[in-house]
Parts: structure tokens; sequence; C-alpha cells
């Protein structure tokens, strides 16, 4: 053709149309479509070269598979070498004209130009398919005895991939491939002991036979490649044949004085270590080998020997060998690399090597990265791991690593706040003489934040916007929850006198604005750890019970108007204990049961079985009826109404216009400490002001001193008085401690902490997650037969479509040697139950298509909602069919095709579908129907039918009154059936 583009035409326009390219692309395969029915053979490999190219960058070019055949077909070299490299690149298992290549590739095995031969097997190996390989692998045999060591050594790399994709092959090459490993051509032989290796590696006992010839190669041999690769099945031989241990001793010491290649020396060391781990001569030379690789310059040569240190510490042969003190040096320095693959396994090698003695030092050097690094999060990893192995074996120093703990817990971006915070609790709950730092550490921490400091609320007018967000990052969320568990758990241990402490303490957890924005698990511990304060005063802080009791009598009512429920009751049962003792230190010492037992670690499934006591009535109240004082009752839309919510603007300005009114006829002591807000407003500009002049010119508060610091001076006195001797409980507890008073004890906690197998306990937190994003996520077995094993996972239906997702897997059962094999998996669904992407015809759905080998692919199913009527757990019967082969020895192969029925569960939540509402919509919605929801003189009165016992029906009354914050009322019935 006049106008045909070359290949290097075809590129330099694509560049040149930069942000055109796809129209451009688009025009030349107009050309190509053009070209390719060319008859002449020159211009056509032309268009499949382009193609080809085009192929590469993602396009399609199936549609030119039988030109490429035609291609490949020619004569000349120069022109059937695209043909071959385009088949090579584009056919698959599944293209119809592979098998017309069959008779190509025979032809030009025989050719007389041995690079046409090498391209025809190149091409051979990325195409082969079980139906090629069955026509073709004779004429490879014949390749093997080739006098062109060229067309030799490309035969056995060839035969590696046919073995893959056509198993039975093996067997008819083996003895010629065995003979290989005696020829002469130094190419042909690495070739064979490679293919040799990865044989070895699918199941290496087939190739014991080949040791003797194996062992002579590497005694023999001066060629680095073809010895490591020897090593490498060696290493895969050894431990089936014991006795071959024992014979690689020598020719393993030769190498390892003799080579001059550091490769050769790497693997035989690895060898070593894989093979030899009882001979301590042995271990001794390698140890001395890697601490020259550990003191190279090279940094590769330090990484590879960070690897076989970290393998070596799986032996204690080797163990013993090793000079941890040295080693250890060398990690550390190693932790500094700059490449990070390098320092990862620098930080895992020293949380195997390090111990009491130097974990300190360890991990003072971690903090010391860890503030120069971004991210730090696999430096503070690695401290989190070490501290909580063996429960805290390795700390010496628990109050120190409190600190450590505190320090951690101040980083705001860090992704293990939550791991920090349930190990600050453990320490605290196994180690009872730690208790006293840990209680002032977090009052500390909580003074500290600006959210919380007092001084830095009335100077927060000052202060700038940078200023406040910076400060407000002093601790993390979960660390604020692990402060306010154990100040409220352990307040016994606070210093005395104890009441500025308690007043602080309180005035932290309550009076700080910001608390309103975190989790409302953290809200609620914070709310419970002030009212344990509140009720313990009387017995460590007698002076201050008053001022707590006005504290929680302003502060907590905002919590009450929470939109959380677990943060609304526990406001709620805590205001009702303030109000009900008043500020009474001898009735409030009454509370002061709760704490009476001590609160030991607890498995977290010592609990699972625990039943009501008999004799505790669950439906009497805690407390007498009381009238609602005036102070805490909302100023709603209907004032006749004191049960409706304050949910507009108007309600709420109402609330801060009726509180300033009952304000201003208090006094003036009594106002200071008992103003209130609402939640949703800032406080008025015009009133910051008209504060600062009543109370004068006041100075800038200084800066509170860090806690951390002033517990390191605390520490550091202590240390030189003679220090602590501590008492870890390191066991876990198997049932409920201390029984009743115990349970109580747990429960008044709120998050009693538990600790699992793996040291670390936790801190119970409820997750306000939607339905949707918990399903989908959960994988559970339908059916396990002998062979095959199906699994489901439901995903959330589609309301508007009414469309349901189910996805599944299948997966092969049995030993990988086992002469069973499964084929063509599929599923059936019910009758009236179709899904989409089944067989129009059968109804199947291919959960499998072919040979299963060991799990299959994620397959989606869609089927209509609409024949479920109605919510509920059950098990739709489905069919799974598949195709069950047998091949043993030399018997003929055998199928069947085997059908199973079972049932696939549909759980109760499949088609239940959550109604999303913002808190706006929350709020109208009440406001527009306050009287109907809250008001005592409605009532509705539900039905019930029981069908069996009776009981059942007292359960679900009394949990939906619980969780809605109503009384059921059992009423009798004339129809004993309901």
């Amino acid at each position: 053709m006049v106008f045909e583009k070359s290949l290097t035409s075809m590129v330099k326009g694509i560049r040149a149309h930069r942000g055109k390219e796809s129209d451009y692309i688009n025009v030349c395969v107009q050309e190509i479509q053009k070209e390719i029915i060319s008859k002449n053979m020159s211009t056509k490999s032309m268009a499949i070269l382009k193609l080809t190219y085009l192929n590469m960058l993602g396009y399609d070019m199936s549609w030119a598979t039988f030109a490429v055949v035609e291609v490949m077909s020619t004569s000349r070299f120069a022109i059937k070498r695209p043909g071959y490299l385009a088949s090579a690149i584009s056919f698959t298992d599944t293209t119809d004209v592979g098998l017309l290549t069959i008779n190509l590739f025979k032809k030009d095995f025989g050719s007389k130009s041995q690079y046409e031969s090498g391209m025809a097997i190149s091409t051979l190996s990325s195409i082969v398919t079980p139906e090629i390989s069955r026509d073709i692998v004779t004429d490879l045999l014949s390749l093997l005895s080739s006098s062109r060591a060229y067309l030799r050594k490309k035969t056995v790399l060839c035969l590696y991939r046919i073995f893959l994709k056509d198993p039975p092959a093996l067997r008819t090459c083996y003895p010629k491939l065995k003979d290989r490993l005696g020829d002469e051509d130094q190419g042909v032989l690495t070739a064979t002991v490679n293919t040799f290796l990865e044989l070895a590696r699918k199941n290496a006992r087939n190739y014991l036979s080949l040791v003797p010839q194996l062992y002579h190669i590497l005694v023999n041999t001066t060629n680095n490649w073809l010895s490591i690769k020897l090593l490498k099945v060696f290493q895969l031989l050894c431990p089936l044949e014991p006795r071959l241990q024992s014979k690689m001793v020598e020719p393993l010491t030769n190498i390892l004085n003799t080579t001059k290649a550091q490769s050769v020396e790497f693997e035989a060391i690895r060898t070593v270590i894989r093979t030899q781990p009882g001979d301590s001569a042995l271990a001794g030379l390698c140890v001395e080998k890697l601490q020259a690789f550990l003191n190279s310059s090279d940094r590769n040569l330090r990484y590879l020997a960070l690897e076989l240190f970290k393998e070596m510490l799986e032996f204690p042969e080797f163990k013993e060998k090793l000079q941890l003190p040295d080693l250890h040096e060398k990690v550390l320095q190693g932790i500094e690399e700059s490449d990070i693959t390098a320092r990862r396994v620098a930080l895992t090698l020293l949380d195997r090597i390090v111990s009491p003695s130097n974990f300190q030092d360890a991990v003072q050097k971690l903090m010391e990265f860890s503030r120069k690094a971004m991210p730090n999060d696999e430096f503070l990893c690695t401290i989190l791991r070490m501290g909580a192995r063996d429960r805290y074996a390795l700390v010496e120093d628990f109050a120190w690593y409190l600190l450590i703990l505190a320090e951690i817990g101040r980083n705001m971006d860090s992704a293990h706040a939550a791991t920090v915070a349930q190990q600050f609790v453990d320490v605290c709950v196994r180690v009872p003489q730690v208790r006293p730092y840990a209680v002032t550490l977090c009052l500390g921490l909580l003074e500290r934040s600006p959210s919380s400091s007092p001084a830095r609320a009335a100077a927060g007018s000052d202060a700038s916007a940078p200023e406040r967000r910076e400060a407000s990052m002093d601790v993390s969320t979960p660390m604020i929850g692990a402060c306010a568990w154990i100040i409220g758990e352990y307040h016994a241990d606070i210093e005395k006198p104890a009441e500025a402490a308690f007043l602080s303490g309180a005035k932290c957890l309550l009076a700080s604005k910001p608390l309103q924005a975190l989790e409302p698990a953290i809200q609620s511990q914070c709310i419970w750890a002030a009212a344990k304060l509140y009720l313990s005063a009387p017995l460590h802080a007698p002076e201050a019970v008053s001022q707590l009791h006005e504290l929680l009598n302003s502060s907590l009512p905002t919590f009450v108007r929470s939109t959380h429920v677990d943060v609304a009751e526990r406001a709620a049962l805590a205001l009702h204990i303030a109000t009900f003792y008043k500020a009474d230190a001898q009735q409030v010492a009454a509370g002061a049961a709760l704490f009476e037992e001590p609160l030991l670690p607890v498995h977290q499934e010592a609990q699972a079985a625990l039943q009501v006591p008999q004799g505790l009535d669950l439906e009497q109240e805690f407390f007498p009826q009381e009238p609602e004082q005036a102070a805490f009752m909302p100023v709603g839309s209907n004032s006749q109404d004191p049960y409706a919510l304050a949910a507009t603007y108007k309600d709420d300005l109402g609330f801060l216009v009726s509180s300033e009114a009952r304000q201003a006829g208090a006094t003036p002591a009594s106002s200071s400490s008992g103003q209130t807000s609402s939640m949703f407003y800032l406080q008025s500009k015009d009133r910051a002001p008209q504060a600062s002049q009543e109370a004068g010119a006041t100075p800038t508060p200084a800066a509170p001193e860090d806690p951390l610091v002033a517990m390191r001076q605390k520490l550091e006195a202590a240390r030189g008085a003679g220090g602590l001797k501590y008492q870890v409980m390191r066991e876990d507890i198997g049932g409920v401690p201390g029984g009743t008073a115990g349970a109580v004890g747990s429960s008044a906690g709120g998050q009693a902490p538990s600790a699992s197998s793996s040291a670390t306990s936790t801190l119970p937190t409820f997750p306000e997650k939607e339905l949707t994003e918990l399903q989908g996520r959960l994988w559970s077995v339908c059916f396990r037969g002998e062979h095959v094993a199906v699994y489901a996972c439901v995903r959330s239906p589609n309301v508007r479509k009414q469309l349901l997702r189910i996805d599944l897997r299948c997966e092969r059962l049995g030993a990988p040697e086992s002469p069973w094999s499964v084929s063509d998996v599929s599923l059936r669904f019910p009758d009236g139950v179709t899904a989409q992407e089944a067989d129009a015809s059968s109804g199947l759905l291919s959960l499998a298509p072919g040979e299963l080998q060991q799990r299959s692919a994620k397959v989606k199913a869609t089927i209509g909602t609409a024949p479920f009527l109605s919510p509920g757990a059950f098990d739709m019967q489905c069919e799974l069919q598949y195709t069950l082969n047998q091949t043993a020895g030399e018997t003929p192969a055998t199928s069947s095709r085997e059908s199973t029925k079972f049932g696939l569960r549909m759980p109760a939540t499949t088609f239940l579908v959550p109604r999303v509402m913002t808190e706006d919509d929350i709020a109208e919605y009440i406001a527009q129907n306050s009287t109907a929801l809250l008001s005592h003189q409605t009532a509705q009165a539900l039905s019930f039918a029981v069908t069996g016992n009776s009981t059942d029906l007292l359960s679900v009354v009394g949990r939906c009154a619980g969780l809605c914050h109503f009384h059921g009322i059992l009423n009798a019935s004339s129809d004993q059936s309901k």
C-alpha cells in the first residue's frame, strides 16, 4: 500500500497526538483492518506487528487471530516473526485457532535454522494447552537429542511449561529429561537443574532418585549460577532424606571456605540453616560469615544478613552461637536504614532478640526514631508488640512503661491508639503497685488537655484558633477513655489529701464541652467515672462531697439530652443517684459497697454463660419514684407537657432564657458554680467581656507543666529511694471475681477489662455501625461434603431495584495427591428464584468452570426479592452439581456427575432495610409529633400470638421495653393463645 504506516510511524503519531490518543488509535485500527486482508504478506505482517503493540496497550485483537496464523505460516523468517510474537502475547487457552498452529510448530522444529526452531519453541511455551501438548510432545522429545545445544536448552525450559499444562506429559518425558543432567554444555545443564528445581517445589519426593547425580554435579561444578540452583534443590530434598544431611556437610563446608562469590556463600549459609541445624561447627562458620555480611558497607548485603539472622533464631542450635549483644547493636543500626524493607526486617529481628535487660534501651531508641520518622507507626507497633509479649514478661519497670504508653497515646494520628489504651488499662489491672502512678498520670493528662483545662477555658477567648486546635490534640480519644476508666476504678490510690484531685478529675470528666463530641462509649466512661468519684468521696475526700454534688447536678443534664441512648441512660442514672443522695456524706457513703471487691483480669469468655442470681428481681426499681425537680426539666415546645424535647432553635433558646432567669435569682456562689448552657450553642460574645470586667484584669495563666516530665521526675526520685517491687498477675481467672459483689464491681466500672491469650486486655466499646456496613463481610459455610465445600456471603439488598446479591465460592477438599478431581461445579436455586447470572436454558449458575484446583474465584448471584414475603431466618433449598473424576495409576479415567441438595442460610436481617435519618430529621419529627409520641396520656396496645412457651413473650417485651425506655405491661387475655 502507498500510505502504509510502519510501527515506528504509528508510535510517533500516538506521541504526537497528546490528549487525543484514542481518536488516533481508532484511525490506526481502521487502517490495520484494511491492511490485514491484503494479499501482500509483508503488509499483513506489519499490520499484525502494529496490532500486537496496540494489544499491549490494552486493545483487543482477538478478531485477528486467524490472520496471525496466516503470518506464522509464511516461509520467510522476517515476516513470520511478528506472527509468532503476536500469538505468544494474545493467544489464550480458549483461542480456537490455537490448534491450527500444531503443524506449523512441527514444521519449524525441523527447520535448518536453529533460530526459527528456537522461536517456535519459545512461542509454544506461551500458548501450550493440554490438546496441543498431547500432539506435539513427541516432537519435543526428539529435540532433546539435537546436536545443537541452543535447541536442547530451549526445549528443556519449554518442557516445564508443558508439564504445568499437561501433567501426564511428565511421565513420558522424565527419562530423557533425566539424561540431560549429564549434558556437556553448561547452559543445557543449568536449564535442566532449574527445571527440576521448579518441579521439586511442587512435589520434592518424586525426585529423590536424582540425588546421586545432583550431588556429583554440586561437588564438581565451578559454575556459580549452577551451584546456587543445586543448593536450592538440596534445601527441598534434605528434609525428606535424613541420611542426606550428613552427606551435605563436606560440600557445604568446602563452599563456605573456598568460594569468593557472595551470592553462592549466601545460598550455602541458607542451606545450612534449613538443613543442618544440629551441626555446631557449620553453625559457627555460618555465624562468622554472616557477621562479615552484617559489617559490609553494601546495604543489600546487610539486608540479606538480617534476613538470615531472623531465620537462624528459629533454631536453638544457632541461637546459642549468636553474640546477641553485638547483634542487638547491629540491629539497632539497621533500624535507621532509609530502605523500608530493611527497616522492617530489623524491627522484626529486634522483636525476637530483645531481652528484659536491654528492653528499655531498645524502646528508648525506637522512641527516638519515631520522633524523627513520619510515619512512625512501625516503630510504635514494635514497642507495643514487645511490651505485651507473654503478658509483659520483658517489662521490669511498669511505671516507666506507663510513661511510654502515655507518650504514644498523645499521638492523635497513631493507628495504635486503641492498643495503647488497652495495654494501659491491662497493666493497671495486673500490677497493683503501679496504680498510684497511673492515677496521677491520668489526672495530669486530662488536666493538661485544653479541652478540659479550666485555665485554658478561661483564656480561650484570647487564644487564637490555631493554638486551640493544636492544644486540643493532646490525648487520643481511646486514651481519654482509658484515663477515665482508671480514675474511676482506682480513685482510692490518689495521693492524700485527695479533695483537690477528686474535684479536678470530675471537672475534666464532665465540665469540658469538647467531651460531647467524642464517641458515645468514651462519654459513658467519663460519666460513670465521675459518678464513682462522687460515691467514694465520703471515704477518700469528705470535704469535696458537696462540690462534687453541685458539679454533677450542673453538668449531667447536658448528657441526659444526648441523642445516644447509652450516654443518656448513664447520665440519667448518675443524675438520679446524685439527686437521691444529695450532699449528705453518710448517704453517699452507702454507694461504696460497689467497690469493695477488687477487679481482677477476667478472660473474655468467662462470663459467657453467666446466669441471673436467684432472688434478684429485675423488674424492681432501684429508687422510689420522686417528683421531677424544676432545675432539670427542659423547656419544650409544649409548656403543658414536661416530657417534650427541646428540639428546635426556639425551644432551645427558651431553655437558655429560663436557665438565666433561675440563675439570676440564685446566690452568686451557686450561680458561678452551677452555670449551665445549651450543648448546641457557644457562650454569647457580650457575656465574656462582662465576666472579665467583674473579675478584674487577671494575669495570663502559665502553661501547665507536662505531666510526663513530672512523672519522670517522680519516678527517678522513687528509684533513688529503692524503687518498687512489682507483683504481676499474669494469669486470667476463669470466673466472675468475688461472686455477686465482684460482678457488681465490674458492671459499675462500665467497661470491665478482659485479657485474651495474646496478653492484651480489651476496653469493650459499642460500635454504632449501620446495618449495611456489617453486611457483605461475613462468609459462612453452606455445604461441606467429601470433595467440595460451598461458601456464601449475603450482601445488603437493593431496595429500589428489589434485588439481592449473594457472593459464592467453592473449594476442593481432600489431599493434593488424591486421585479424585472436581470440575464443572454449578448451583441451581429453588423454583421461583432465578439468578440473573445463571444459564437461561438450564437455570444453573456456574461456580467453577473446568477443573477446580483449590478455591474458586468469587461468583456473584443476583436474585429478586419479590418471592420473599417477610423477613426471617430460613434455609433456601439449593442443588449443587459437579463432575467427579478419578485418575489412579494405569487405570482408565472415570468420571461421574454428582448432585446434592443443601440449605443456603438466609439471615433474618437480609430483608430488613434501615431508614437513615439525620439528627435534624429526628428532631423535626419529634417536635411535630411530641404530643402523640411522648405524652403519658397516649397508650398503645399490641397483641402477640404465643405458639409455645409464654416466657418467650416476656423476654421479647422486656428487651423491647429496655431498649425503648418504656415500661412493658403484660395483661391477661381471654384467649389463651394470646
